[in-house]
């Protein structure tokens, strides 16, 4: 009850959070929980590894690291994925996982969820006692280690797949919980039992910089991406500009670059560049920064897009599509792009982290500026209009996800990092992949 009031106390008044104060409130009440709970009797000693993996929604999970899931259940573990739990998680729980419904309110860190939710978490790691615990996407990492250091957790690994709409919003409200996170954050990198995964050089200097040594923060770039499945297919010359697709995929979010996109399209269609765009996602709600469907259905009755929602087949889309297309302000590694390299496509992205890491500006895609809708419609015409060009990238794109981003590197490097075997000898150092 204390911890609450103090949320509320400073809730709208931005020099307490960013005073000492808060830090000492913080530390003060994740020291007096951990002495309580240390006094409970933990689950008994056991033979069989587990590795309990905390993410927000079970679909994220199948979506992103299903794979590095299924690494573990093969080599032995007992695997428990906390989250929020919908459609996805009668197949998980076939597959061998165990999955626990925990309370993860989206769309940012509201105090009292966010507190409801760092008890839930607290108590279920204390419950099952894991060997590692893996927290996925930055509002995992803030509230599940906050929660492991509570009850003792033995090993917590973060994966920060990008800093999300808080490290690229302006409002007031961001600008408070940015740095929250930049102080609980500098608190895990002064803890043993912490250690921190990023996909991109720009991460990786952050977390040095906040106190994250080398021994505890590895680079690694993305979740992977299943060559087998995206796989490139030879396409016919496309003589007339109308059937050449670009294809986006994403959620429907502003921080994706989806205004700059609606505004590229509306210069490419003045010029009489009628390609088809794809808008393959859907909308989310619970976050502040996702479009509505009422503009979505707006923009495509204009003929500036085609709206597909989301879509299973992604991999269809894109064997079919010429162009894959990415304005986002910041990423991790994004996804779409992975299954898009794999896939064969010349690229189209802002010059940003994350995008930067998989998009070399002049070998497989083009890079342009951060919310420049402008340069976006050139670089896009650009590589629509030169059919050699636009499949040379595709060529090369592939041949980068091949070397060095497929799923089976990236599983093994990133299984090893979390359980904390040695990974000398198997060409996975730490160096390994972190240049860009």
């Amino acid at each position: 009850m204390m911890m609450a009031a103090y949320w509320f106390a400073g809730l709208f008044n931005y020099s307490f959070w960013t005073s000492w104060w808060f830090g000492v409130v913080m530390l003060t009440f994740a020291l007096a929980f951990l002495r309580r709970e240390a006094m409970r009797p933990k689950v008994s000693a056991r033979k069989r590894r587990k590795t309990m993996i905390v993410c927000t929604e079970d679909w994220s999970f199948v979506s992103h690291r299903i794979g590095l899931g299924r690494a573990a259940l093969v080599r032995g573990d007992d695997v428990v994925v906390a989250c929020n739990t919908g459609t996805a998680a009668q197949k998980l729980r076939k597959e061998g996982f165990r999955v626990v419904s925990i309370p993860i309110a989206r769309g940012g860190l509201s105090p009292i969820k966010s507190l409801n939710t760092i008890r839930a978490l607290a108590c279920l790691i204390r419950r099952e006692n894991p060997d590692v615990v893996v927290n996925v996407a930055i509002q995992c990492v803030v509230l599940s280690s906050f929660a492991g250091l509570m009850v003792g957790a033995k090993r917590t690994v973060n994966m920060v797949t990008g800093l999300g709409f808080l490290f690229v919003s302006d409002g007031a409200k961001a600008k408070i919980v940015r740095h929250i996170v930049s102080l609980l954050l500098r608190l895990y990198a002064f803890c043993p039992s912490i250690r921190m995964i990023v996909q991109n050089a720009d991460d990786h200097a952050l977390m040095k910089a906040l106190g994250f040594t080398e021994k505890r923060l590895m680079l690694i770039r993305g979740s992977g991406v299943d060559i087998s499945t995206f796989r490139p297919t030879d396409k016919a010359m496309r003589e007339d500009s109308e059937s050449r697709t670009a294809v986006f995929v994403a959620r429907m979010l502003w921080s994706k670059g989806l205004g700059e996109l609606i505004e590229a399209a509306r210069m490419l269609k003045s010029r009489d560049r009628n390609y088809r765009i794809l808008l393959v996602g859907d909308t989310d709600p619970a976050n502040p920064d996702s479009a509505n469907e009422k503009d979505l259905l707006e923009w495509q009755s204009q003929g500036l897009i085609e709206w597909m929602g989301k879509r299973s087949d992604v991999a269809e889309l894109l064997s079919d599509a010429d162009l894959a297309v990415l304005p986002s302000w910041r990423e991790g590694l994004p996804k779409s792009l992975l299954e898009a390299a794999a896939s064969g496509l010349a690229m189209v992205a802002t010059d940003v982290p994350g995008c930067r890491e998989i998009v070399r500006h002049g070998e497989n895609g083009l890079l342009v500026p951060l919310r420049d809708g402008t340069q976006l419609a050139n670089a896009i015409e650009e590589l629509m209009e030169d059919d050699t060009r636009r499949r040379a990238y595709g060529q090369a794109a592939r041949m980068l996800v091949e070397r060095e981003l497929c799923d089976s590197v990236i599983i093994a490097k990133t299984l090893a990092f979390v359980t904390g075997d040695d990974i000398s000898g198997t060409g996975l150092s730490t160096s390994v992949m972190a240049t860009t």
